[in-house]
């Protein structure tokens, strides 16, 4: 087997097409969602050898720099010891006094960073995408646009997001705010590298949030596949009866108390529900004026926008107070 080199870093390496396997996929997105998106080599080479190897392969991994620190070798001591240059021995090192100069190989000292445009690019491989200009960040190094995907029968493509560590609230509310100030009138896909388990939020009304995990066709390295999401947009999963309101992904069901549905088709009741349902989650009410401007609708009321029959629907759980409305459950 050859090796994968990169600031000096000594990896097994398998050929690219070996794939990266679900073992690599999981190494990967544990470095995704860590602070800096960074691992140290010495981390890499203690642990995760064989992945990391695959991850180098595949130019998801990059050098980034180097630590001028790293935990003896000699000492069994687990606190770090300062490396200092030797141009004798031509490299980096440390004295120990119990086993003299101690030389620190490479790969230890190097530090590896996750190249996110590579990544995005093997995550998409599988999907008609179109993208003007390739990824654009949202929120510094936690929220990218990467483009509009062609997914199952669907009439009109499906924009795609993805988005790390969204267990941290804060950055959960700046990618809920990116999203109210980028609404679109069907339905978004959010991917995360963020495990299904650690998603503390109920959600963001008109998006589907997937964790990668969860949707990568692990015969194709790292792909995520078409079918997976084209699935988890059709699905209609079911909602408790202790969540008040839900919405699909869609937009096109409206779920109230987990037992009363509301199908919606036009775009402008599933727009004017999604504005509610996110007033409801954020303790805010609208006037009938801004929720007709938001949809772009011409009607004068509520009631002539959505129509008789739908609105005979809604009537009971939709209220105005002071003229702004909101649901009331």
């Amino acid at each position: 087997a050859r090796s994968t080199s990169g600031a000096g870093a000594s990896f097994p390496e398998t050929a690219v097409s070996s794939l990266v396997d679900r073992r690599a996929v999981d190494l990967l997105l544990s470095i995704v969602e860590s602070a800096d998106a960074k691992v140290a080599g010495a981390v890499l080479s203690d642990y995760h050898a064989n992945s990391a190897g695959k991850l180098l392969a595949a130019n998801v991994l990059r050098p980034d720099g180097h630590n001028a620190a790293a935990a003896s070798l000699a000492d069994f001591e687990d606190e770090p010891v300062s490396l200092i240059w030797s141009s004798e021995r031509n490299g980096y090192g440390y004295f120990s006094p119990s086993a003299g100069w101690v030389d620190v190989p490479k790969e230890r000292m190097g530090v590896y960073g996750v190249d996110f445009p590579v990544l995005f690019a093997r995550l998409l491989v599988g999907l008609d995408i179109a993208s003007r200009g390739g990824a654009r960040a949202l929120v510094p190094r936690a929220l990218w646009e990467l483009g509009d995907a062609r997914i199952g029968r669907r009439p009109q493509r499906v924009p795609i997001w993805f988005a790390r560590r969204l267990s941290d609230r804060r950055i959960w509310a700046d990618v809920a705010d990116a999203a109210r100030r980028r609404p679109t009138p069907h339905v978004r896909i959010l991917l995360t590298s963020t495990p299904s388990g650690r998603l503390h939020e109920p959600g963001l009304p008109g998006h589907l949030v997937v964790s990668i995990g969860d949707a990568i066709d692990f015969d194709d390295g790292m792909a995520v596949s078409p079918e997976i999401l084209s699935a988890l947009l059709d699905g209609t999963p079911a909602v408790s009866p202790h969540t008040p309101l839900s919405l699909s992904p869609s937009g096109q069901r409206l779920t109230i108390h987990g037992n009363v549905t509301i199908d919606l088709k036009s775009d402008i009741h599933i727009a004017i529900i999604r504005k509610l349902v996110e007033g409801h989650q954020d303790g805010r009410r609208f006037s009938a004026r801004e929720l007709l401007d938001h949809a772009h609708s011409s009607a004068k009321t509520l009631r002539q926008a959505f129509g008789a029959q739908r609105w005979a629907d809604l009537e009971p759980y939709l209220k105005s107070e002071n003229g702004l409305w909101g649901f009331a459950l």
